[in-house]
């Protein structure tokens, strides 16, 4: 739970409050969220928080609530398939630009390359993202995604690291590596994502995606 003021600092009360909650984490089970929520509340009502009541200018963030398809499916749910093609197109737009680092100017990767990006990105490069309660909606969260800076309680890993990695999967089913790659070679100034997830995101998702994605930038020294 964090208490967040008007000015973005977090006063030392809060912190070690936050704290707190979570040292008793690890009491919770991983798939009974309604539990830590309710911990958290807890925890506020004994601090003289009210989570229902919050004063002007304060923010009470909690986990989000998962549904019968986001606690259990093995897939990722169709209300996040889209931002979940969205993370894979980033990911594969940010190795590809990485790898034609280390190849002549004007020059395209080699097949072998092509393959290690795509192994790269499937298999280790989407672990960082996870289901994130923003206002009591929820959203599919992490690095270049429309939602990666707002704030809130990020459940990560686990099995939304497992569908990303699947979705990705999938993704190379349908067009091959090399597809991908031709995607990306011929998207010109426009997102990987455009071309890549047609299938997977609608006409509004699609147009609401080309109002908030910013240009990719990719540093010679990012780890990649």
């Amino acid at each position: 739970m964090l208490v967040l003021k008007r000015n973005d600092r977090i006063n030392v009360f809060i912190f070690c409050f936050l704290v707190n909650v979570m040292l008793q984490i690890r009491l919770v089970s991983s798939g009974d969220m309604s539990k830590l929520r309710e911990v958290m509340e807890q925890k506020a009502r004994e601090q003289g928080i009210d989570p229902h009541n919050l004063k002007k200018g304060e923010t009470f963030m909690i986990p989000p609530e998962l549904n019968d398809e986001e606690e259990g499916s093995h897939h990722m749910p169709m209300a996040h398939r889209c931002d979940g093609c969205t993370a894979v197109a980033h990911q594969f737009e940010k190795a590809f630009a990485k790898a034609h680092m280390h190849v002549k100017k004007g020059h395209p990767l080699s097949l072998a390359d092509v393959l290690d990006v795509a192994d790269l990105v499937c298999d280790k490069r989407l672990r960082e993202y996870g289901l994130k309660n923003i206002n009591g909606d929820k959203y599919l969260s992490g690095e270049g995604l429309p939602k990666e800076k707002e704030p809130g309680i990020l459940e990560a890993g686990g099995k939304w690291d497992a569908r990303l990695s699947t979705l990705c999967k999938e993704l190379i089913e349908k067009y091959e590596e090399d597809g991908i790659y031709d995607f990306y070679k011929n998207k010109g100034k426009d997102r990987l994502v455009y071309s890549l997830c047609t299938s997977y995101c609608s006409e509004d998702e699609m147009t609401t995606l080309r109002k908030v994605l910013q240009p990719l930038k990719v540093n010679k020294r990012d780890e990649f």
